[in-house]
């Protein structure tokens, strides 16, 4: 399609149809140019159990189409995952503990 955002706006609409109304509820296509759909999911723990749904969503949107559009999903990180976290703060970084050992004699 010539204009990616037409795609994009399309998409949005029929997305709870293609793909379903609880992974809708959890996922949005984000940009769909050259035939790279790029979806963002709510969060890691959505993202990490949809990664190995990309041929069914691509099948799903090329159904949906009528002809093939997406030829490779891509799953991106949402805006708040994609801003700087404190290490502190970070649920997802271990930082690695040395701790001093005194000896009790």
């Amino acid at each position: 399609m010539k204009r990616p955002e037409a795609t994009i706006t399309w998409l949005a609409a029929v997305w709870p149809t293609v793909v379903g109304r609880t992974l809708a509820a959890h996922t949005r296509p984000v940009r769909c140019t050259h035939g790279r759909l790029e979806i963002r999911a709510d969060g890691k723990p959505w993202q990490r159990q949809i990664e190995g749904l990309s041929a069914e969503f691509r099948a799903s949107v090329n159904k949906a189409w009528g002809s093939t559009l997406v030829r490779e999903v891509k799953f991106v990180a949402t805006q708040a995952e994609l801003r700087h976290i404190s290490k502190e703060l970070d649920n997802n970084h271990t930082p690695f503990v040395r701790g001093n050992r005194k000896r009790v004699g």
